[in-house]
């Protein structure tokens, strides 16, 4: 059953990924160990496994207040489990061209361990187990979000892509993202992940790319 949903995910994504009216987005790949190094402000070496990359992706996944908290509203995340290894996620989350305000997002979300992969697939509706109508905000497009963490144990690399659901391609969208490329938009995940975890401070200021 897990690896057919896995198969479903990666479908759906890739359906929407080369689907014409819509707009995609990769990142270069990131050496998690190069960004850790250039960020580094107290003394020591860092060394980042693969293990500990795929372990804060799962962790993030399932508490994004906690380990996304500069994009996700303060006690806004809610979990539903589904029949199926799988789960939908609620929260609100800053908008992506507008940081000041927040909207609702709903994804389902998967989690493959097989290919150390996590899918979080934007929709527009769902219905919680107590009958709830839960609705996706609409100041910007739906999206889907790819992570798969690859290379070696010691040199692990995260891939990463997006794609907005729009009507036709978005260049403003696109073009604000290239930004994002050069800011490098995980550096928040990664320094929280190892205070949280491993109580490894990378410096007593707020990282900034």
């Amino acid at each position: 059953m897990a690896t057919e949903l896995a198969q479903d995910y990666a479908a759906e994504f890739h359906r929407e990924w080369t689907a014409a009216e819509n707009t995609p987005v990769e990142f270069p790949p990131l050496d998690v160990n190069a960004l850790v190094r250039r960020h580094r402000r107290a003394g020591g070496t860092v060394v980042v496994t693969q293990s500990m990359v795929w372990d804060m992706l799962v962790r993030q996944a399932y508490a994004p207040e906690t380990y996304i908290p500069g994009r996700v509203r303060p006690g806004s995340a809610r979990m539903y489990s589904t029949e199926e290894p799988d789960f939908v996620r609620v929260s609100d989350q800053r908008l992506w061209t507008d940081e000041s305000r927040y909207t609702q997002v709903i994804q389902r979300v998967y989690v493959d361990r097989d290919r150390h992969a996590v899918f979080h697939l934007g929709t527009a509706h769902m219905t919680t187990p107590d009958g709830t109508h839960e609705w996706a905000g609409t100041e910007q497009p739906l999206y889907h979000l790819e992570y798969v963490v690859t290379d070696s144990e010691l040199r692990p690399v995260l891939r990463r892509r997006v794609v907005h659901l729009t009507d036709a391609y978005d260049s403003r969208m696109s073009w604000h993202f290239a930004r994002l490329v050069r800011e490098q938009s995980l550096i928040e995940l990664v320094e929280t992940y190892l205070r949280l975890q491993w109580g490894i401070d990378l410096g007593p200021h707020p990282l900034s790319a």
